[in-house]
């Protein structure tokens, strides 16, 4: 009886099979790598990588720092000092704020109604005074030059300015109007413009409103929900 032969596999062929196989293994660990790398980036636990390439530590995002010789132009300007004027085209950002090239403008001694804030109208219907208030003064600047003093820094870093158009100051036609409110905690000078705009009715005064500090405080009109602070008795209700 004829002995059956027995194939044997090449060394080559079973070099390629390990190959094979070692290759599949170190491709699932790497797979498992970088999602538990993920894992973790997201959590905030290791630095992460977003796709633009820059990196954002700690779970914050955090922009990338201008390099170049454009480096200084691409940098957010840093608030101007006291004694300093800014002039330019500016853009309304709210009633009491500026933004003229990139610098933020807080109008000095004035509080007007905030974006989101609500007012009664000389009927007790409720409007949005703030929005109202910042439309009236950008179309009061109809994009002529805004010229601003700088006389200091509010608590937010932003700089603090008296501010005028075409020669007239934007604070003191803010108030005049009734489109802001004489801030008495940091100046008196726009006090008279105030009680003259009271005795007209003009604007905010035309009807009921909270003042723009205790609103930001939770103070709300009736006829509005109540906030967090007036639930919890922190404000009263008006």
């Amino acid at each position: 009886m004829a002995k059956r032969k027995t194939s044997k596999s090449h060394p080559r062929s079973r070099k390629r099979a390990r190959s094979g196989s070692a290759s599949l293994v170190a491709a699932i660990l790497g797979a498992a790598a970088a999602g538990i790398w993920f894992f973790l980036a997201e959590a905030g636990i290791v630095p992460g990588i977003d796709i633009g390439g820059s990196v954002a530590s700690g779970g914050q995002d955090t922009a990338e720092t201008p390099s170049g010789p454009n480096a200084e132009a691409e940098a957010a300007p840093a608030p101007a000092g006291s004694g300093s004027v800014i002039s330019g085209t500016a853009s309304v950002v709210d009633a009491d704020t500026l933004d003229i090239h990139g610098q933020r403008m807080r109008l000095n001694g004035v509080d007007a109604p905030e974006s989101g804030q609500k007012c009664k109208d000389r009927d007790g219907k409720l409007y949005r005074c703030g929005t109202v208030a910042a439309n009236a003064l950008d179309a009061w600047i109809n994009r002529n030059p805004v010229s601003c003093d700088v006389t200091g820094k509010d608590r937010y870093g932003r700089s603090l300015g008296d501010c005028s158009v075409r020669g007239e100051s934007v604070q003191g036609w803010l108030v005049a109007n009734g489109h802001a409110l004489a801030y008495r905690s940091y100046s008196t000078a726009f006090v008279p413009a105030e009680l003259k705009a009271r005795e007209a009715k003009v604007g905010v005064w035309a009807g009921e409103f909270i003042s723009p500090w205790d609103w930001r405080q939770g103070l709300r009109l009736d006829g509005e929900p109540p906030t967090k602070a007036m639930l919890d008795g922190k404000v009263g209700a008006r």
